[in-house]
Order: C-alpha cells, then sequence, then structure tokens
C-alpha cells in the first residue's frame, strides 16, 4: 500500500462514480489568463482516483464542503468550531539572538 501526496495542486472537484461514491478529486487547469485564453504554458488538469480519497483542506475546504453538502452530512449536527492554543510562550533576550 502506498500514499500520494500532490502539493501545489489543487483540487478543482470531487469525482464520483455511477453510484455516487467518492472515487477521486480532479485537479483545475493551468496556464489560462485572465480573459479565459490558454497560454504557452497551459497544462491540462488531471484526474487522481482511487479506492480510498482523504479530504485534508484544513479549514472548511471547498471540495470537503461539497461532499458534505451532497450527501447531507450536517443534516442534525452542530456546525463545526475551531480554535487556535498555545502551549508555552517564551520572551527571549534579544541579545542572545
Amino acid at each position: 500500500m502506498g500514499v500520494e501526496i500532490y502539493p501545489g495542486f489543487a483540487g478543482d472537484e470531487v469525482i464520483y462514480d455511477a453510484n455516487d461514491n467518492v472515487v477521486g478529486v480532479a485537479t483545475g487547469d493551468a496556464g489560462i489568463s485572465k480573459s479565459g485564453e490558454m497560454l504557452d504554458s497551459f497544462t491540462r488538469g488531471i484526474e487522481l482516483r482511487a479506492d480510498q480519497v482523504i479530504f485534508a483542506e484544513g479549514c472548511r475546504g471547498s471540495l470537503t464542503q461539497s461532499v458534505i453538502n451532497k450527501f447531507g452530512l450536517n443534516e442534525g449536527k452542530d456546525p463545526q468550531s475551531y480554535g487556535i492554543g498555545l502551549k508555552e510562550v517564551w520572551e527571549i533576550d534579544p541579545s542572545k539572538f
């Protein structure tokens, strides 16, 4: 079993099979001008398919949110909440740098 990680490639859409199972993610096209024209650097997005797809987009990721909405995964649930905690804060004498 292996894991593939594609940093720098934003997921653009969730791929579903005929039974509405999540089977992958498609990346967006790159190298398109603001007016929608293909530049010399144009690269077509690709489909990344897998037996297991893990969404790790961070807080309220757009693909994750689309899956939550499609399957009603938040119905009857409290909204997600997030917090940041600090374990320690050190004050260091600037002369030590």
